[in-house]
């Protein structure tokens, strides 16, 4: 007889409960007859058929103890110990003072497992880290929030096609509870904040990999033979402040320590000087702790130099104001083969004092999620304006590759290929213009792209993927 799969989730979370006993503390003691009470209701909630939220990825702390734990944590424990990679007790003890400065001076209102049993801590919105740029002045929080930028005039066409395509909503709701009782909701004044952890960190070999995206945004006519990086996409040379799409959402399988993405680039510059600001969704399990894509924001001030740049709020940064989304997340739905299409708009939009806004729209209407601060480009080309705008794929791996997008490639089209539509870019008299762009693909052998430039009323839009390379 097969074990019900929902029995074994509540053993799964049974044990995780236990192990959190384990590890002990006072206020862990302190709620000790209620852990006592999940540990005999859970196994019978899974013989019952009630539903069991699934377990954290990592034990649940109180922020406290986490902190506490960060300052009293001995490179002894990871330099050489399986499951880490940090190469050096230096390395280490680089990678636990950026995270004591990064929590500096932060406190939780409240923590939380979230839906997709990351742990997050809502934190007062004056203590995150991109108000307090190293080596700077603290910074003010911006609440000059730009109005979102509408879709060029919608051509009218044959793009009809037939299937549902949904939205998909990320955001916190009020009233809503994890396992351990904690509300999964932000108050007003703070900002969600994944939880970042020395034993995620020390996954890499030092602080410069971990906040690294390796050899990031390529030149597009640099030949695709000499990396392990792989592009589907369409590209377009035009100075913007900003642009939008809708992202088709999957969740692509990856080799070991590899990533695949659908996302949005905004660039200036080359070489030394070139800058991002890239979003979109990710595969990589190696940094999220699950094999499901997740939404993630990067940016490089200096050509992906090591420490010019990092994902999320993981250094000085971004800025976020929003108190009902966070970065790094995974999603409840992805689009299957065949079967409804889910997805998500981002927009990025510069606004009139020079700052760079994320906006995220799922079925209802734009959220401002933050902002980078002008200040942070310095007197580099996205002070002022981006000169290149990119949307598709991109997959990593050495010695290969797996999937791309949804794993199909470009030319099997709607319900398999993975998309973005409705691409478009706000020029720098800030209207919104359909993109133009030209296909780019670095391994046409193994990742495909089909550009449709202002097509029916999908306005601008590209299939992308493949299943493997090399």
């Amino acid at each position: 007889m097969r074990t019900p799969r929902l029995f074994m989730r509540a053993l799964e979370f049974v044990l995780e409960t236990v192990a959190l006993l384990a590890r002990g503390g006072r206020s862990l003691q302190r709620s000790g007859l209620r852990a006592a009470f999940i540990l005999i209701a859970l196994p019978i909630a899974g013989c019952v058929g009630m539903q069991v939220p699934a377990p954290p990825v990592q034990p649940f702390q109180p922020f406290a103890t986490f902190i506490a734990g960060v300052k009293a944590a001995q490179p002894v424990a990871f330099v050489g110990q399986p499951g880490f990679a940090v190469q050096s007790a230096a390395a280490f003890a680089e990678m636990k003072a950026h995270l004591l400065e990064l929590y500096s001076g932060v406190t939780a209102r409240n923590s939380f497992v979230g839906p997709d049993r990351q742990i997050v801590d809502c934190i007062p919105i004056d203590q995150q880290p991109g108000l307090r740029p190293p080596g700077r002045p603290r910074a003010e929080l911006s609440r000059d929030v730009p109005q979102s930028a509408a879709a060029a005039p919608e051509v009218r066409g044959d793009a009809d096609l037939s299937g549902r395509r949904l939205s998909e909503d990320i955001t916190l709701k009020s009233g809503q509870r994890d396992g351990l009782g904690n509300e999964i909701f932000c108050q007003t004044g703070t900002i969600p904040m994944q939880r970042l952890t020395l034993e995620r960190m020390a996954t890499y070999r030092n602080l410069a990999a971990f906040l690294s995206k390796n050899d990031g945004e390529k030149d597009p006519n640099r030949p695709g033979d000499d990396s392990d990086h792989y592009y589907a996409r369409g590209v377009q040379f035009v100075d913007n402040l900003g642009g939008d799409s809708w992202l088709n959402l999957w969740s692509p399988t990856v080799n070991a320590g590899q990533m695949s993405l659908s996302q949005q680039w905004f660039v200036s510059g080359e070489g030394d000087a070139k800058q991002t600001i890239e979003g979109g969704w990710q595969v990589m399990p190696s940094k999220w702790k699950t094999d499901n894509a997740a939404l993630f924001i990067y940016h490089t001030t200096k050509g992906y130099a090591d420490k010019s740049g990092c994902y999320n709020i993981e250094c000085s940064g971004f800025v976020q104001i929003a108190n009902n989304i966070y970065l790094g997340r995974g999603f409840t739905n992805y689009s299957s083969i065949d079967g409804d299409q889910w997805g998500f708009n981002l927009q990025w939009k510069r606004h009139t004092d020079g700052n760079w806004w994320l906006f995220y729209k799922g079925p209802g209407n734009y959220i401002a999620v933050g902002y980078f601060p002008s200040s942070m480009y310095g007197t580099g080309g996205l002070a002022t304006k981006a000169t290149k705008i990119a949307f598709g794929g991109e997959d990593t791996g050495k010695p290969s590759a797996l999937e791309m997008g949804s794993g199909r490639k470009a030319s099997e089209n709607w319900q398999k290929a993975a998309y973005q539509n409705m691409i478009f870019y706000i020029d720098t008299n800030t209207t919104s213009q359909w993109a133009n762009l030209d296909k780019y693909e670095s391994n046409p052998d193994c990742y495909t792209a089909d550009v449709h430039n202002i097509f029916g009323n999908w306005g601008t839009y590209i299939f992308f993927g493949g299943p493997k390379c090399k």
